[in-house]
């Protein structure tokens, strides 16, 4: 891949500026250009993972599992925390600055003439690095959607949507149906479909969309997994594979339903030559590393910090439940922040029961939501405050609060990324 002047700030600062074009669904560009390129989507396996929450976490467990079991594996996730590269890693890996730099340097042209989108460039340098470095497989998660999303040019081993709740409702539609539908583009003919939790209505529409494509699907259901203190048990098929005492690294209920699709999809492509035993399962759910999703951070004299990027009501709400798990009758000062069009009143419905003092700041992105809007939400408008950074709000919590206190920063991926990289100023 041939050289571009100007090095990888100016290949990342080129990537970043495609977000100016907006949020365009569709196949053509995408297609158009993976042509160009040799259909790099074609040259590895895949796994497609769609949903409204949870399929960043299932793909993550995943990918551990496929790794533990020694084979090369290329994931492909969003937003990005910190670092654009978290975005596409292989075994782990984020991707290597020079090839950000050569496919820019080779693709930038065709990319401007057709005005692709941000997630279309990711997707294609995505899939361009996978196919490079000739992964055994790769994990794939949507960005929005799935009908008209960008990584809907695989043809994947295994499909799987994670669960159908609100979220993006101005694009993918305000009855669970009508998102149901659109997350259910990801089917392809013949390909088989796991299914998460999720209600009757959705459910329905997925089935119909498997049915015209002749696509087998399986459903996931509560009583496949049963929790047992912090492990779980798995049983599927009456005991064709059953397993005690598995371990979870993410913590939460909805991680075991998580984990639970993550173990189909592995025994789905175990038939398509994959080996990967039991060992690899149990080691892989116990290892997987996925920052951001309950994660605790306890240093000496500080309080304790939770940092979840759930940024939907149904996201808040299994936050707000695991809180409630792993510390019963006890409280928290809250850092908020969320993007517009999030429903925040419905969110901050779950979370106002389990607060003291709420800092809501303005993200460091022009898709914030105004804090004061934000406020407005809140019936309990003494113990508010509103701030224009994130970083300035965590501090100050973090100084009133002693060691046997708790902190949350919640409601987007923007805000505990920033909380993230500035961490060390802070703790």
């Amino acid at each position: 891949m041939a050289k571009k002047k100007g090095g990888y700030a100016s290949a990342l600062e080129f990537i970043l500026s495609r977000e100016f074009f907006g949020m365009k669904l569709g196949l053509d560009n995408i297609s158009s250009l993976l042509k160009k390129m040799g259909n790099p989507q074609d040259e590895f396996p895949s796994i497609h993972v769609a949903g409204t929450n949870g399929k960043g976490s299932t793909a993550a467990y995943i990918d551990s599992i496929l790794r533990q079991a020694g084979y090369k594996t290329g994931l492909f996730t969003s937003p990005h925390l910190v670092d654009y590269r978290e975005r596409i890693k292989i075994n782990g890996r984020q991707i290597g600055k020079r090839f950000v730099t050569d496919f820019i340097g080779r693709y930038a042209p065709i990319i401007s003439r057709k005005k692709m989108t941000f997630f279309e460039t990711c997707t294609a340098l995505a899939l361009a690095y996978f196919a490079y470095n000739k992964v055994d497989i790769a994990v794939i998660e949507t960005g929005l959607g799935g009908r008209l999303d960008a990584t809907n040019t695989l043809t994947p081993l295994v499909s799987i949507i994670t669960d159908i709740s609100y979220d993006h409702t101005n694009i993918l539609g305000d009855t669970l149906t009508k998102i149901a539908y659109e997350k259910a583009g990801i089917i392809k003919e013949n390909v088989p479909l796991l299914l998460g939790l999720m209600k009757a209505e959705p459910k329905r529409e997925i089935a119909r969309i498997c049915r015209e494509r002749n696509a087998p699907i399986d459903y996931l259901r509560k009583n496949q997994f049963a929790r047992n203190g912090r492990s779980f048990n798995f049983d599927y098929h009456n005991g064709d594979l059953n397993m005690k005492n598995l371990s979870s690294s993410l913590p939460g209920e909805h991680q075991i339903s998580n984990a639970a699709l993550a173990i189909r999809a592995i025994e789905t492509v175990g038939s398509c030559g994959f080996r990967i035993d039991r060992r690899d399962i149990r080691e892989g759910l116990r290892r997987t590393d996925w920052p951001g999703r309950f994660q605790i951070i306890k240093k000496r004299n500080r309080p304790l910090i939770i940092l979840d990027v759930g940024h939907n009501p149904s996201g808040i709400k299994v936050m707000v439940d695991c809180f409630k798990e792993l510390f019963p009758e006890r409280k928290a000062d809250l850092v908020l922040g969320f993007v517009k069009a999030k429903d925040a009143a419905r969110a901050v419905n779950y979370l106002e029961p389990i607060t003291k003092r709420v800092e809501i700041a303005r993200l460091n992105s022009p898709r914030s939501e105004e804090p004061e809007v934000i406020a407005s939400y809140f019936r309990r408008k003494s113990s508010l405050c509103i701030s224009n950074s994130i970083m300035h709000s965590a501090q100050k919590l973090v100084d009133l609060n002693g060691p046997d206190d708790i902190v949350i920063i919640c409601g987007s991926h923007y805000g505990v990324g920033e909380f993230m990289a500035g961490q060390n100023r802070i703790l």
